[in-house]
């Protein structure tokens, strides 16, 4: 393999990709109301970019460029492709991509679900299924037997990714490797060049058990926002707290500490309708070409997150998508979607809305 690095979300894209709720995934009972989310998410991002929408079957197809139309997204922006899926959290089992000389590398890493907790046989097949549809002569395909999820890996432009050790460690507990053994095994499939390894407990409700993407972002490649409570009484205040003294430990490259950046978590806490407290964190925003988009909650703390990001990227129109909804089944809008970076599509060979 070419020499090749990661790319940090704030990379030039081509696309966003987004897998549309289906009567067949876990959202068969709430698919009016996600839907909703869904079709204000791919407006926001059909203004300035592509978005590649993965549909179950024909008549789902159909469903969703009614919609779409109807709600007013940019039709010329929105392309289309059929894949079978269980679930809609394509960011944890879609494709890596690392920036080589001439070309990409375009990793399938293997997904078992958060650890066998759901049904992911599809789930597990889409990387190469949609490696097949993109152009392939500017990515080169790898699969690697290690078990990882995008939401767990947070790159900065430095060659350096940030990750909970702990989602790591218990999802290849079958390879009988050593820990070393397999940060370094991690070290050179991801071709960087520095992990920034993390071990803290998951946020109340998160099924994922604590992906990075719900504690801790590079927002730029020396800053790190993170979650936080001011509140010695939140369910969250032990582990979050557990996370501020592991990040104040990490230093760069060059041994020099990041900046650090709290955003209070939402004041008030999230339940489903089975009474179960809801992962919601204002850490699962989206980065695109021109805007970062923020999940809100309808909550107190929702200003201060927009306001706090941004402060840090005046480069970027800083949005808000009320994620209510979506954080229903335990995700937000990071989980709900991949970047995929610039001159790694070849949209000849998708379908359009027409």
């Amino acid at each position: 393999m070419e020499k090749s690095y990661p790319l940090p979300e704030w990379h030039p894209q081509d696309a966003t990709v987004l897998v549309w709720p289906h009567r067949y995934s876990d959202w068969a009972n709430q698919l009016e109301s996600v839907e909703q989310c869904y079709l204000t998410l791919t407006k926001a991002i059909a203004a300035s970019q592509t978005v590649v929408i993965i549909y179950f079957d024909h008549q789902h197809k159909e469903s969703i460029q009614d919609q779409c139309a109807d709600f007013g997204c940019n039709r010329q922006a929105l392309k289309f492709i059929q894949i079978e899926t269980n679930d809609t959290w394509v960011r944890d089992y879609g494709p890596l991509f690392l920036l080589g000389n001439q070309r990409y590398s375009y990793l399938d890493f293997d997904f078992n679900a958060w650890g066998e907790k759901y049904p992911h046989r599809l789930d597990n097949l889409f990387t190469e299924t949609f490696y097949k549809v993109i152009n392939s002569n500017t990515c080169q395909y790898t699969r690697f037997p290690l078990v990882l999820e995008g939401g767990n890996l947070e790159f900065n432009e430095n060659a350096t990714v940030l990750t909970n050790l702990s989602c790591i460690l218990r999802n290849n507990t079958g390879t009988q490797l050593k820990v070393e053994d397999l940060l370094a095994e991690l070290k050179q499939s991801l071709a960087v060049k520095k992990v920034l390894g993390i071990e803290v407990d998951a946020l109340a409700g998160d099924d994922t058990g604590g992906h990075i993407d719900t504690l801790a972002r590079f927002i730029k490649d020396d800053t790190i926002v993170h979650a936080a409570t001011d509140n010695p009484q939140d369910i969250n205040f032990t582990c979050l707290s557990s996370l501020q003294k592991q990040l104040a430990n990490l230093v760069t490259r060059k041994h020099q500490p990041y900046k650090l950046v709290p955003i209070l978590m939402p004041k008030n806490k999230i339940y489903n309708s089975d009474g179960n407290i809801l992962p919601a964190s204002y850490m699962n925003f989206i980065i695109t070409n021109k805007s970062i988009i923020v999940p809100l909650y309808n909550d107190d703390h929702d200003t201060q997150a927009l306001t706090t990001i941004q402060r840090l990227r005046p480069d970027r129109n800083v949005v808000g998508i009320d994620a209510t909804e979506l954080i229903q089944q335990f995700g937000s809008l990071h989980c709900a979607t991949l970047h995929v970076p610039v001159n790694t599509l070849d949209e000849t060979r998708f379908n359009t809305t027409n």
